[in-house]
């Protein structure tokens, strides 16, 4: 009884490495993977089901021609309900007072401030040592606009 109590945690404890790995991706890549572990949940849930209703096999062919046949709809409501919303946060400029704030600094900078500041928290921020490429893009375009 104690192996599977202590296997069941490493067993969490492995999941929890792999979750937190999983969600610091880089967006693109986050995206990319998530798109495949759904696809590998559903094609699971089939096989679930097929175990229960064996006709569910004969049932997938018309789902691919519906859901090929609706593209042009289904893409439209994409459209609709999900790129709009994130089109409107990429076409924000960062403004100087933002700058500032992501670079912890005041107004009246100096720029001996605002290069120590950045490089103090690319240190800290840098993807290559664990940190995130859109903290690092932040970074880089708050300094581009402090310094001009």
């Amino acid at each position: 009884m104690i192996y599977y109590i202590v296997g069941g945690i490493i067993l969490t404890a492995i999941l929890l490495q792999i979750f937190l790995e999983f969600i610091h991706l880089p967006q693109k890549k986050f995206k990319k993977y998530l798109k495949f572990i759904i696809l590998v949940i559903l094609l699971l849930l089939i096989l679930y089901f097929m175990r229960f209703f064996p006709a569910v096999i004969s049932a997938i062919p018309a789902i691919f021609l519906i859901l090929y046949r609706w593209s042009g709809f289904i893409n439209f409501l994409a459209n609709v309900f999900f790129k709009h919303k994130s089109a409107n946060k990429r076409n924000q400029i960062l403004t100087r007072k933002d700058a500032l704030e992501i670079l912890g600094l005041q107004e009246g900078a100096t720029k001996e401030e605002i290069i120590a500041s950045y490089q103090k928290m690319m240190k800290k921020n840098h993807p290559d040592l664990g940190g995130s490429d859109w903290i690092t893009k932040k970074l880089n375009e708050a300094r581009d606009i402090l310094l001009g």
